[in-house]
């Protein structure tokens, strides 16, 4: 029943996205960096830098002209430039085509989710953690491959994250996040249903 209302809240959030790209830097001299700017032009303010080696970088819609992509940049998102990335597959959770290292979190009450290939890992505001074994990954019937319930337990505890690629804001930032996520998690003290977004950080990238 759980897994079912959860299924159903996801499948009423807004409407889902075309799966995030991951790319590359290419093109950019190895003294030089790539310009992340606050709007999808050449004129607009640069707001920070990626080296020219950046890898795993989650593009995760472009403009109309399909020439600039756009990211999560600090608390707000970026554009980059697409003639400068080159396709850049990053590993995924077992069976599926989600990227590992996918990091979720949602806000009051403050929590993450760090999604590994073998074990997800969640916290939150009030010191609680779980470490939990990844037991399978089970995608909607009829679908492509979306939303996506991935489940996970250990010891006295055990989750079930459903994801699927759509714009997701968490309410305290300007970033449009790529990834809605809906969670429950069995644990000591009772069970929880949170929801939230996803994004693979740079960090987790090949950067």
């Amino acid at each position: 029943m759980r897994t079912a209302l959860a299924v159903l809240l996801i499948l009423l959030c807004p409407p889902a996205l075309a799966q995030p790209g991951y790319f590359r830097v290419t093109g950019v001299a190895a003294d030089d960096t790539l310009n992340v700017r606050a709007g999808p032009s050449a004129g607009s303010s640069d707001i920070g830098d990626l080296p020219p080696d950046a890898r795993g970088i989650e593009v995760a819609g472009t403009d109309a002209s399909g020439k600039w992509g756009r990211i999560v940049w600090e608390e707000a998102n970026g554009w980059i430039a697409m003639r400068f990335l080159a396709p850049d597959p990053v590993p995924t959770l077992p069976g599926t085509a989600l990227p590992a290292g996918l990091l979720c979190a949602g806000t009051e009450p403050f929590w993450s989710l760090r999604l590994s290939p073998g074990s997800a890992s969640f916290s939150d505001i009030t010191g609680a953690g779980f470490l939990l074994g990844f037991t399978g990954a089970l995608a909607a019937e009829g679908s492509a491959g979306y939303p996506l319930q991935l489940s996970h337990a250990g010891g006295p505890a055990s989750s079930q994250a459903i994801i699927r690629p759509a714009a997701c804001t968490d309410g305290m930032s300007d970033r449009t996040y790529p990834w809605t996520v809906a969670y429950l998690l069995d644990a000591p003290g009772g069970q929880r249903f949170l929801a939230g977004c996803c994004r693979l950080p740079l960090d987790i990238g090949f950067h």
